[in-house]
């Protein structure tokens, strides 16, 4: 059976200041190997969960566990569970430089790889020499790619893609949706929870559909 990933129980997040919700008793559970897709309409609160599974912003009540174990130790939660949204914050310098931040840090434990950061661009066809580039000077398409091979060369498990691909154009949303596939092939015991405006996008890499209104989620289906 599939292990439980992240277990979200009766979390509430009030407007700061009012007993308006934003997001109300809300349950929901991702398991490994799923693949899912968070539709809702513009508003509904799809971003403000996201973020709130992230540990990002702070929630009124309820519980955040992580393979079994209630969520306390953010650094490290924070390197199993990345949000990735729509706009990549790179930071001025190379690729390299960029791709090398996640380790100048505390929780990090593990060492900068570019041999298989070499291996993933030349994957999706782009020269070793990309390492070298200036950030400001990629397309926003390669922005996100530079930004999600610098969430995966962590091996986290569980990957939260906020619109992720919804300015990119269409080559670099096929290699971006090519890398999380690549992604997931690489270990049973990871998953992704993906949301889009492109509902033909989420049918092609989501494997169950989860609705969230008024701050609650629907049943999941399955998709795919």
């Amino acid at each position: 059976m599939p292990d439980r990933l992240i277990e979200i129980c009766e979390l509430t997040r009030l407007i700061p200041g009012t007993d308006q919700a934003l997001l109300d008793q809300l349950n929901l559970t991702v398991q490994s190997g799923d693949r899912i897709g968070l539709a809702g309409a513009s508003g509904s609160g799809k971003t403000t969960l996201m973020r709130a599974i992230a540990a990002l912003d702070p929630v009124s009540s309820g519980k955040l566990v992580f393979q079994g174990d209630p969520v306390c130790d953010m650094p490290q939660y924070r390197r199993r569970v990345i949000y990735l949204h729509q706009r990549p914050a790179m930071m001025a310098g190379t690729v390299r430089q960029n791709l090398q931040l996640p380790f100048t840090l505390t929780a990090c434990k593990t060492t900068f790889d570019e041999s298989r950061l070499t291996d993933w661009f030349e994957g999706l066809g782009k020269p070793a020499s990309i390492l070298d580039q200036d950030v400001a000077t990629l397309s926003g398409g390669e922005q996100q790619i530079v930004a999600l091979l610098r969430a995966i060369q962590l091996d986290p498990a569980v990957l939260l893609l906020d619109e992720p691909t919804a300015s990119l154009d269409a080559e670099a949303v096929q290699q971006f949706e090519q890398l999380v596939g690549h992604w997931m092939a690489g270990a049973t015991e990871r998953a992704f929870v993906w949301t889009s405006h492109d509902s033909a996008q989420l049918e092609r890499v989501t494997g169950r559909r989860v609705i969230i209104a008024n701050g609650k989620v629907s049943q999941p289906s399955v998709t795919t």
